[in-house]
């Protein structure tokens, strides 16, 4: 799988990471332009394509590919 996150759109609510069952998401350092913190896709082979994380995102900057 590959997992995208739009760090344009995404506001840092770390749903992403609350629902996720693999632990995919971990807390990031990165910060967007509006000045939220953004998730990492820390452990991307774990992930198994429920896409829990795209459709709790609250703004949709989560996109998840089969590869």
């Amino acid at each position: 799988m590959k997992v995208y996150i739009d760090s344009r759109i995404c506001k840092g609510c770390q749903i992403c990471i609350n629902y996720c069952p693999k632990q995919v998401f971990e807390i990031g350092s990165e910060v967007n332009d509006k000045g939220f913190v953004i998730p990492n896709v820390a452990h991307e082979q774990l992930c198994i394509n429920c896409k829990l994380c795209e459709r709790n995102c609250p703004d949709l900057a989560i996109y998840v590919e089969k590869e």
